[in-house]
């Protein structure tokens, strides 16, 4: 097996390219390694149990009855931190929409805004959700860095 490291200043962020002449079950296994390792884990909870789970697959933070809940395209978690922690600790891959929720910018699907002046912001599982004019700004400049659209 080859590796190789190409350093340029036009990389933001680390990317990892596996070239071979077929998919086989060890470069999956590889390619799950290193994905493992990557991708950051949170611990939540459900009814019963502490989980943990990857940042990648939460959609949103957003607090509701005092609490603050991650959610994910199939269930929904407690989360026993503060949203501004999180905000805080999560600012590469999620982004403020409003007092009262962070979202993933990687499940942005759309932002629609109404005659009324409301911006309705639409996010992958079929969530949909409204943006505080306040935080317009920080969004753009989120999905602009993130490339996103």
């Amino acid at each position: 097996m080859k590796i190789s490291f190409w350093i340029h200043e036009k990389y933001e962020e680390p990317e990892i390219v596996i070239c071979s002449a077929q998919k086989t079950k060890e470069l999956e296994e590889l390619r799950q390694t290193i994905s493992d390792a990557v991708d950051e884990k949170i611990t939540v909870f459900d009814e019963r149990d502490a989980v943990r789970i990857t940042l990648s697959e939460i959609i949103r933070f957003y607090t509701g009855k005092q609490r603050v809940y991650a959610q994910t395209k199939d269930k929904t978690y407690l989360v026993h931190a503060r949203l501004y922690e999180l905000e805080e600790s999560l600012k590469k891959q999620f982004v403020r929409i409003s007092n009262s929720e962070i979202v993933n910018v990687k499940k942005i699907r759309r932002m629609d805004t109404s005659i009324s002046g409301t911006i309705h912001m639409y996010l992958h599982a079929d969530i949909e959700t409204y943006v505080s004019r306040r935080y317009v700004s920080r969004i753009r400049d989120s999905l602009m860095k993130k490339e996103v659209y």
